[in-house]
């Protein structure tokens, strides 16, 4: 379900449910939006933390010369300049402080 319906979903806002979450989908194009929805979802179900778990959203394909099997071909890796960039986006919206070294 899309962050920005779960304020109107009564399953998702309960007044049980403290810190909230989102996962699927999320990357450094639309970060700034998932995390604008998170935390609203947030605010109305009473909580003040919320998470977001990204992991295809941050990882890039990249040619191999080994690749899997040793044959060659794409390679499926973390990539850190897109963490930086959710990282950068997050610190933009005043979320977090920048981390030092960063």
């Amino acid at each position: 379900k899309e962050a920005s319906a779960w304020s109107t979903d009564p399953q998702f806002v309960t007044s049980s449910r403290k810190i909230v979450g989102y996962a699927g989908g999320i990357k450094p194009a639309n970060v700034a939006k998932v995390a604008r929805d998170t935390m609203k979802a947030c605010e109305k179900s009473g909580g003040k933390e919320f998470w977001i778990d990204m992991e295809s959203g941050v990882r890039s394909k990249v040619i191999s010369a080994s690749g899997k099997g040793g044959g060659g071909g794409e390679e499926d890796v973390f990539d850190l300049s897109k963490c930086y960039q959710c990282i950068d986006t997050i610190c933009e919206l005043g979320l977090i402080k920048q981390p030092s070294g960063l």
